[in-house]
């Protein structure tokens, strides 16, 4: 069935997802890939900001090492990434970085219980009333 068609029937939920275009899509992978390397490069500027921006030019060149022209910085770039006192300050960033989003995560969950126990006695609940007829019990609203 095509993507329009899809669409055009109203499907909510998972089938949504097929309703973007091939455009929107792509533009949501761009988007989500910047992110990724934003972050990357922010975590990198933490530890040494030369190689932070070593990795930014190799992000946005594609032949960044097999250009001759980038011989001598492409080598100061694999020097400054294997250095383990960088790698080992990269991955305690990016620890950090994780151990932040699971604790606003955290937070997040902890802010919609307490809204949700505060709001429980405002919710409407049914009252419901049971009877007998015909020899039958049914459960009813009051």
């Amino acid at each position: 069935m095509h993507w329009r068609r899809i669409c055009s029937l109203g499907l909510m939920g998972l089938l949504m997802a097929a309703c973007a275009t091939p455009e929107q899509k792509a533009a949501r992978v761009a988007a989500e890939k910047a992110a990724e390397q934003k972050l990357q490069l922010d975590l990198a500027a933490q530890c040494d900001a030369r190689t932070a921006e070593l990795m930014q030019a190799q992000m946005q060149n594609p032949a960044f090492f097999s250009d001759p022209a980038n011989a001598r910085i492409a080598e100061e770039y694999r020097q400054k990434i294997n250095l383990p006192i960088f790698q080992s300050c990269y991955k305690l960033a990016w620890n950090n970085y994780v151990n932040q989003v699971k604790l606003q995560q955290a937070r997040d969950w902890a802010m919609q219980r307490r809204w949700d126990d505060d709001m429980n006695w405002m919710m409407f609940r049914p009252r419901l009333c049971r009877d007998i007829i015909n020899g039958r019990t049914i459960v009813y609203r009051c």
